[in-house]
């Protein structure tokens, strides 16, 4: 080697330094052989740069060698060169561990005196100064080596030591081999570390003690041995037996070891050094593959299991080391008498199936304690020391167990010493192996076998233990073989026998089953098929060969699935490939629907050709290889279903058009309806307040009206108010008549007063009730304030049309009743009213509505039930009349529509109304009065945590409205009106609140008597009074801008408008309000506006494209604020509303409407968007 880094890591340093150094060195180690050399073999390991630079470095490296080899014996360690002068005195040696550094002597350097002594002193205290002085840095060894009491031993201390005994010591030391120096006279022993596992308890006290202390147990053989190394003779021992005691017990142990005589400077023998080596393993690994050759030779004769057991026996037998006793138990099925009641103290049990029979021991007697003759086999695993329970336990398992005395599972009966086996010492192991002829059969036989006690079980030992049983188990297995084959050939016949048998029988069913199935088939009235994976086809039945219309030698003509794809129709071939490929690439089961292409098979009623659907359901068949070997299914016959889906579609289409069409027809009418509605009730609302606003008698030097005809103009007026509300809700109810039919009536839940609602009912007739002289009162139950109720979630706005429904109804019978009074009762429950508190039956629900808002599904607390009474004094109803009531289009009788008029579905959407929100309704008629109750479901209101209940405005009260019309917004909907109070103070009745209402006076209104005066009086009104002063300011803060193509409307609005106050302003379509518009201060001109009433039906351009063009303007900056507009249609429908509402109106009136209740409205929406 060239260089430090290639140099062992253990001299990487010293090589190092060497590098460096001028003086030619080279390092070498000597090579060990098994056999006893004449000359030490050696290697070179480092060569510095100056060693490279000699010349001829081959012939250098030779001569050193040869130097080395005639300095020191083969007999001599390697130390004894240390500090040594070779040949011709040009090299000097160093020696470290088991190195030699051999380095080039100066020219000139003398040879000191010590060298020629052997050993240079200087070098020699350098580097055994380990021994001499305490070094840091020792091994634990040499630090106790350093510290034992040598003083007191024959060897003195270590200072006293010579110097050929430190060299041997050191050389000793060093050795990685077990070595042992026996020194002086005293025959002091000390050993290397490797020695101390031999040793075991003996170390350390035997160190530097006579070494009769450490072997006293083979003292009588050692001694010959250490007096012929004193002698100067060599000797050689092989495989010496030495127990030794380590791993807790005195182990069995075998050395073979050299011993060398050791001699001084003077040449005199002064003791022995021994190089030992342990071969136990050798010794016992032979032992014991003799003993398993020699069973396996053994039982190679044999044929016959009883001749077995006694070969193994005997082969133990032998083993007297190895197996200090043994015992074998073979398994048998029967039992005899005797073996039942020898096993009676063992086991209580009745005689198993199997049990244990003893065949022979080895080492102890049958009759030995320990050895049972039989015993009972059970797979119970039972608790116990006993010798029986540890064979049951390896007979179930099939594995090995191991008895020990440490863990106390060995039983005190086999824990026994057998003379003269096993060295004598008592077992302290034993095993039960179960012997099994094959694996997974049942154990032919159980031996147990103590273990050798001075040897450890594992390794080699266990090897030897599963090597013996396995050979007894494949002999076993190799006697047992030809009986196993002869009675495996007889239960073979028998099973061909049987499955002869088995399958004839098989074969039959399978012909019957066959013969079934293709009856089954051919009266199925489902086509079966079977296909290859090809699509060659193997079976069809009659029904599916009808089907494909196809004759049975076309379908076998088939070779594959494209055959079969010309029956399909064209337009579904593309379909038929991809399920085809689903089944034979994919291994999918598939469901699908097919055409065959077309025939001429006229259709009997209208001759065309018909198209014949058919639906498949197959599935594939596939191998355990994974590939597809078959698909079969079933083919259906679907054309009628296909005609039925088609002729459903059509009539679908039908009816969906024809809903169009009465939807339009709906629309249409209720806007021609509502249009001169709106113009009739406006040219009304004016001449009223024209007559209102002036003194009669009315008179110029042309005209004079007299007051009984300025009061027939009033009744004319009043008149045509009362037939225009009477159209407007029969319009009203045609439209929720047709939600209802179509199931689009929808629940718009939102929180409301009960109260305040019932009192928006009366106010909205008042002027029926005040012109009829009718004592309402509004009447609080004791249920209600029980319950704390105050604002609650329900459809408000349907609730409110069922109230006026009802009170319309109870105004209409009680006008001309002598007894005039109408009550109306609100009370609260959490359970179903049943409606006897009022007196009355509800009537069952005709038919289950669902509803598009179910009320489980609105927002608050606890369910409610709301209940309403309407109480009147009319003139009653008879059985046969209550029982007309509440259906379509029915009334009391003939007679009531014409003394009282009316459509028949008022009640009838009441009681729909009514079971949409979860309740019902009834009536009931006695002593002077009826009544109406019903009852609706309710949420109690919770408020959320950004709401305050307390902060919410108390809910309007609403004034007259002979029409009232409703605005929708997108904050909900309200009715026109002004909020003057009528309720009286509340006074309690029998535990009821009671308010009475009180209608405001009209003018003009018909009194109960008439004066003779010839001229009508002249009234001034406070209200009168209010609204003219309230049009003055009004007329000085609105600007009106009127978008509508009815002329008549416009007009009429217009002059209405005017003269409220308003500045009013006209357009007849969109496209002249987005003109106005750039003209007014909106667009940074001029021209005040204040608010826009925009028609939605226009020609030119409507009013929702107009209303969306205007918010488009507002988002690019070309209106410069919100413009205030409100839609004022005749569209009625939800859906209208909604959309109208969505293209960017703030609000929507619905027509007909009265300016004087518009207006105020029209004020709070301009106060809110300049707000």
């Amino acid at each position: 080697m060239d260089t430090a880094n290639e140099v062992p890591a253990n001299l990487r340093a010293v090589a190092a330094f060497l590098s460096l150094d001028e003086s030619p060195t080279t390092i070498v180690t000597h090579l060990t052989r098994d056999e006893q050399p004449s000359e030490r073999d050696w290697r070179v390991v480092y060569s510095n740069p100056a060693f490279q630079k000699l010349p001829d470095v081959a012939h250098q490296l030779d001569d050193i060698c040869h130097s080395l080899n005639r300095s020191l014996p083969v007999n001599q360690p390697l130390i004894a060169l240390h500090g040594q002068v070779l040949d011709g005195g040009s090299w000097q040696t160093r020696v470290s561990e088991d190195y030699c550094i051999v380095i080039a002597k100066a020219r000139d350097e003398q040879v000191p005196a010590t060298v020629k002594d052997g050993i240079s002193h200087t070098s020699k205290a350098t580097d055994l100064n380990w021994i001499q002085s305490d070094r840091p840095g020792l091994s634990p060894w040499r630090k106790l080596f350093c510290g034992h009491d040598w003083a007191s031993t024959s060897l003195g201390p270590m200072s006293s030591w010579s110097e050929v005994l430190r060299l041997y010591v050191l050389s000793m030391m060093s050795n990685p081999q077990p070595r042992l120096l026996v020194w002086g006279a005293d025959m002091a022993l000390i050993y290397n570390e490797q020695v101390v596992p031999l040793l075991g308890a003996k170390h350390p006290s035997c160190l530097g003690q006579n070494v009769k202390h450490a072997f006293a147990e083979s003292w009588s053989e050692i001694l010959p041995v250490v007096e012929a190394a004193y002698d100067g003779e060599v000797k050689s021992v092989n495989c010496f037996p030495l127990p030794i005691l380590r791993h807790g017990f005195l182990e069995e142990c075998y050395f073979s070891f050299t011993a060398l005589p050791v001699v001084d400077r003077d040449g005199r023998s002064c003791g022995m050094l021994s190089e030992l080596t342990e071969s136990t393993t050798l010794v016992t690994a032979e032992r014991r593959r003799y003993t398993v050759n020699q069973l396996g030779t053994q039982l190679n004769k044999l044929n016959d299991l009883a001749e077995l057991w006694p070969v193994v026996l005997a082969q133990m037998d032998a083993a007297e080391l190895d197996v200090p006793y043994a015992i074998l138990y073979t398994v048998n099925t029967e039992v005899t008498k005797t073996v039942a009641s020898e096993t009676t103290s063992i086991d209580s049990r009745a005689v198993l199936p199997k049990h244990a029979q003893l065949v022979g021991t080895v080492g102890v007697s049958e009759d030995h304690p320990g050895v049972l003759k039989s015993f009972p086999l059970s797979d119970t695993k039972a608790e116990g020391r006993d010798i029986w329970q540890a064979c049951n336990e390896a007979w179930s398992s099939g594995e090995m167990v191991v008895l020990s005395s440490e863990n106390e599972t060995l039983p005190p009966a086999l824990a026994i010493a057998v003379p003269h086996r096993g060295f004598g010492d008592q077992v302290k192991t034993a095993t039960i192996s179960p012997i099994k002829a094959m694996a997974g059969s049942e154990p032919l036989a159980i031996l147990v076998w103590g273990l050798n006690p001075r040897s450890v079980f594992g390794g080699e030992y266990q090897i030897f233990r599963s090597v013996f049983v396995d050979i007894l188990a494949k002999a076993a297995a190799l006697i047992q073989l030809p009986h196993e084959q002869q009675r495996a050939q007889k239960i073979a016949e028998d099973v061909n026998h049987a499955l002869a048998q088995q399958l004839r029988l098989t074969t039959l069913k399978a012909e019957r089953s066959e013969a079934r199935f293709k009856r089954l088939a051919d009266v199925s009235p489902t086509g079966m098929f079977l296909f290859d994976a090809s699509g060659l086809p193997l079976y069809a039945n009659e029904q599916c060969l009808e089907m494909l219309r196809i004759t049975e030698a076309e379908y076998l003509a088939i070779r594959d699935s494209d055959g079969l794809a010309q029956r399909v129709h064209e337009e579904d071939v593309d379909e038929y490939r991809e399920v085809w490929t689903t089944m034979t690439e994919k291994k999918m089961p598939i469901t699908a629907e097919f055409r065959l292409r077309p025939s001429l098979q006229a259709n009997k009623q209208n001759g065309t050709e018909s198209d014949t659907w058919l639906s498949v359901t197959a599935f594939p068949e596939i191998e355990s290889d994974g590939t597809v070997s078959s698909m079969q299914g079933w083919l259906t016959d679907i054309s009628h279903r296909k005609f039925n889906e088609e002729l459903l579609a059509q009539r679908l289409e039908d009816a969906l058009e024809n809903k169009r069409q009465t939807e339009n027809f709906m629309d249409m009418h209720s806007h021609e309806i509502r249009n001169p509605l709106s113009a009739i009730l406006q040219s009304a609302d004016s001449i009223e307040t024209l007559l209102s606003s002036i003194k009669l008698p009315l008179h110029d030097e042309n005209m004079v009206v007299p007051t009984h005809v300025g009061e027939d103009i009033m009744d004319a007026v009043q008149t045509i108010i009362l037939c225009a509300q009477h159209q407007k809700r029969i319009v009203d109810d045609i439209l929720t008549l047709s939600k209802l039919d179509a199931s689009l009536l929808v629940m718009s839940p939102d929180k409301v007063q009960v109260p305040s609602l019932v009192t928006k009912a009366l106010k909205m007739y008042e002027a029926e009730i005040g012109r009829a002289g009718i004592d309402a009162q509004l009447c609080i139950e004791p249920t209600y304030d029980e319950l704390d109720v105050n604002w609650v979630v329900l459809d408000s706005s349907r609730l409110l049309q069922v109230i006026i429904n009802l009170l319309t109804n109870s105004i209409k019978f009680t006008q001309y009743s002598e007894e005039r009074k109408i009550k109306i009762c609100i009370g609260a429950s959490y359970q179903k009213p049943t409606g006897k508190h009022h007196g009355i039956s509800f009537i069952e629900p005709q038919q289950i509505r669902t509803s598009r808002s179910p009320v489980q599904e609105w927002p608050g607390g606890e369910d409610l039930y709301l209940q309403f009474a309407v109480y009147d004094t009319g003139r009653g109803l008879s059985e046969d009349e209550m029982k007309l009531l509440f259906q379509r289009f029915r009334q009391a009788s003939p007679k009531t529509y014409k003394q009282y008029g009316g459509s028949g579905l008022g009640l009838y959407i009441s009681r729909e109304l009514c079971e949409l929100q979860g309740g019902q309704i009834g009536v009931s008629c006695g002593d002077g009065r009826t009544v109406f109750t019903f009852f609706v479901k309710a949420k109690r209101w919770v408020p959320s945590e950004e709401e305050d209940i307390a902060a919410l405005p108390v809910p309007v009260r609403y004034a007259s409205a002979s029409s009232s019309p409703v605005v929708y917004s997108k904050g909900g909907s309200t009715t026109l009106n002004d909020e003057a109070d009528q309720l009286g103070t509340p006074r309690e009745e029998n535990g009821n609140m009671i308010e009475n209402f009180h209608p405001r006076q009209q003018p003009f209104a018909r009194q109960q008597s008439f004066g003779a005066a010839n001229q009508m009086p002249v009234f001034y009104t406070s209200q009168v009074k209010t609204r003219k002063d309230s049009s003055d300011s009004t007329q000085k803060a609105l600007h009106v801008l009127i978008v509508e193509d009815n002329l008549i409307n416009q007009k009429v609005m217009s002059q209405q408008l005017r003269r409220a106050g308003c500045t009013v302003h006209v357009a007849n379509h969109g496209i002249e309000c987005l003109n106005f518009l750039e003209s007014s201060t909106y667009c940074s001109s001029t021209t005040p506006l204040s608010v826009v009433l925009l028609d939605l039906e226009m020609p030119e351009m409507d009013g929702l494209t107009c209303i969306r063009e205007i918010r488009r303007r507002e988002a690019i900056g070309s209106i410069v604020s919100h413009v205030p507009v409100i839609a004022v249609t005749a569209n009625a429908r939800s859906e209208q509303i909604n959309n109208a509402i969505e293209a960017g109106m703030d609000q929507v009136v619905t027509k007909p409407f009265r300016i004087p209740e518009l207006v105020p409205q029209m004020e709070r929406l301009v106060a809110e968007v300049g707000g």
